[in-house]
């Protein structure tokens, strides 16, 4: 548990917006390469970490997670100095005025804080209502946008959330990015424990880039490992605050989510139906060993899963959530031990699973 809340800490200090994860590649690639088989980094990103089979067996799983997080981009400079900004992602608009933030700028990383007009001169009908991104603006300290040149800001440089780490009462921990670092955390701790097991099948753990901006980055390496079985891990909402309380059963401190649904119901059409034989295998898994474990159904989420199916339509999809509030804030909250029990999920799941068991519905009529 210490261990994985270390990495936990570690993981979401670091800035990884979608297309700019690289100090979580290095920071992933330094603590795993002398714990597998193989590790590769492909040209878009991808970091895959390979433990060969120690059977006969030619079946592959693949557990997977995103190292990227939702974040901004600076889209304008004023002639002011103040820079305008778009979302990278979907961060949630309501939490961006007054925040602190850093911009990776070509010199070094920037210090800004997202402005806001002064709470004495607000107009009674301007109270309570929050603009839109085209209104928002970094305020970096700098006199004129030759000023701001100077700092090393470009237009399309990344903006990040300031990291705050928490630890709250009851085992709970904070910080921006635990969408989806701490899945990953439970990802590198399961790395550094299974290369000590004798696995009878190709086992691939993938860190995956891009998911926040067009959930499709990892698909390159779907296509070059074709795996029989792939499990993704990320966050879900938490339905126990007050304004989602009662909207789901899914809450922090009763288990990861076994999800059943997720759509993104906006404008996408696109979710995750699981194979429900492989469902029903991962409640059994989680029954035999003591691990509490929920049912989740999603509406709004989508995660990389909703791809694979399509990349490959023999490749048999789970998907385990950790619930987390304020999912998309600059502060998302997790429980340790709901994280720990998606590691034990995972763990035993790898020890379980027996490449000659089949799921697919292709075995329906034989």
């Amino acid at each position: 548990m210490d261990r994985m809340k270390k990495y936990v800490r570690e993981l979401t200090e670091l800035p990884g917006n979608s297309g700019y994860e690289d100090e979580v590649i290095k920071y992933l690639y330094e603590k795993l390469k002398d714990k597998a088989d193989h590790i590769k980094v492909d040209s878009i990103g991808n970091l895959t970490v390979k433990f060969n089979s120690s059977g006969k067996s030619s079946k592959k799983v693949m557990l997977f997670g995103h190292m990227d997080e939702v974040g901004l981009v600076i889209r304008k400079i004023e002639d002011s100095g103040f820079l305008r900004m778009e979302k990278l992602g979907s961060v949630n608009l309501n939490t961006l005025p007054g925040l602190v933030v850093e911009i990776a700028g070509k010199k070094g990383s920037v210090t800004g804080v997202v402005g806001v007009k002064s709470h004495h001169y607000l107009k009674p009908d301007e109270k309570g209502i929050i603009g839109s991104y085209e209104k928002l603006y970094i305020d970096i300290g700098a006199s004129s946008k030759e000023n701001a040149h100077e700092l090393g800001i470009e237009t399309g440089d990344p903006v990040t959330i300031k990291s705050n780490f928490n630890e709250l009462a009851n085992g709970l921990i904070s910080n921006k990015a635990m969408d989806d670092r701490a899945p990953l955390a439970a990802l590198l701790c399961l790395a550094e424990e299974i290369g000590k097991e004798k696995l009878d099948y190709e086992l691939y753990i993938v860190f995956s880039v891009q998911e926040e901006f067009n959930i499709r980055g990892i698909l390159p390496a779907v296509r070059e490992i074709k795996p029989d079985i792939a499990i993704g891990v990320d966050v879900t909402p938490s339905c126990d605050t007050p304004e989602l309380a009662g909207y789901s059963d899914v809450v922090i401190g009763k288990g990861p989510g076994i999800t059943y649904m997720n759509h993104h119901g906006r404008g996408t059409l696109a979710g995750y139906l699981p194979n429900r034989k492989f469902s029903a295998y991962m409640e059994e898994t989680c029954r035999e060993n003591n691990i509490p474990f929920q049912r989740e159904v999603a509406l709004g989420v989508l995660t990389e899963t909703a791809y694979i199916l399509f990349e490959n339509s023999k490749t048999v999809t789970g998907s385990i959530s950790l619930p987390t509030r304020y999912t998309h804030a600059p502060m998302e909250v997790i429980s340790m031990e709901d994280l720990e029990n998606m590691y034990n999920l995972l763990y035993a799941f790898l020890k379980k699973y027996d490449p000659e068991t089949e799921f697919g519905k292709d075995q329906l009529c034989k």
